[in-house]
């Protein structure tokens, strides 16, 4: 893969797309595009296996934000991380799967994760520190995402689409389990 994006970084320098200095930064821009297509892909994978696509694409649209806002726990190597996507994936439709659909469940499962979401986010991994604004505005953020969810889960829940804000509030509490595991690290 990494030949493939190499060639198409240097034909985009050949044809002047880009200047040569941007070469590195275009690169790991197409790198990290490619990342994102093995994950979605992966995860719609996983959703067909468990027979839970909606389901999983679901989950992918509620848990990003607050992930790419709130943080937590990041592996140490891509390799590792993809493991991890992949149980957790599956973990969560699992879950979705198995847990009662009862208003006790889905609102507290949100409300829990709602609190530790709204009193840790944003937490930073080691190979991408916050300075202060940086950690004010992803707490801001991670707080308007965290809401907007909380608000889709009570009106969901409230209109008997029970599954919808199961899946929705799974997606809350497992970003509140990444938090807390990428505070114990960081402690360490």
């Amino acid at each position: 893969m990494n030949s493939i994006l190499e060639r198409l970084t240097n034909h985009f320098v050949v044809n002047e797309v880009i200047r040569d200095e941007d070469r590195e930064i275009y690169y790991y821009g197409l790198y990290q595009g490619f990342l994102i297509i093995v994950n979605i892909i992966t995860a719609i994978i996983i959703g067909v296996i468990f027979r839970m696509v909606w389901q999983s694409i679901l989950f992918m649209l509620a848990y990003v934000p607050l992930r790419t806002y709130g943080g937590g726990y990041h592996a140490k190597t891509e390799g590792r991380c993809y493991l991890i996507s992949i149980a957790l994936a599956s973990g969560v439709l699992l879950a979705i799967k198995f847990i009662l659909m009862t208003d006790l469940n889905i609102l507290g499962l949100t409300g829990m994760g709602g609190i530790i979401i709204f009193g840790l986010a944003p937490i930073e991994d080691s190979n991408k520190p916050l300075n202060q604004v940086e950690k004010r505005v992803f707490r801001i953020r991670t707080r308007v995402v965290l809401t907007l969810q909380v608000l889709i889960v009570i009106l969901t829940n409230a209109l008997d689409f029970k599954e919808i804000a199961l899946v929705i509030s799974i997606s809350i509490f497992t970003l509140s389990l990444m938090l807390i595991l990428g505070k114990i690290r960081i402690t360490d």
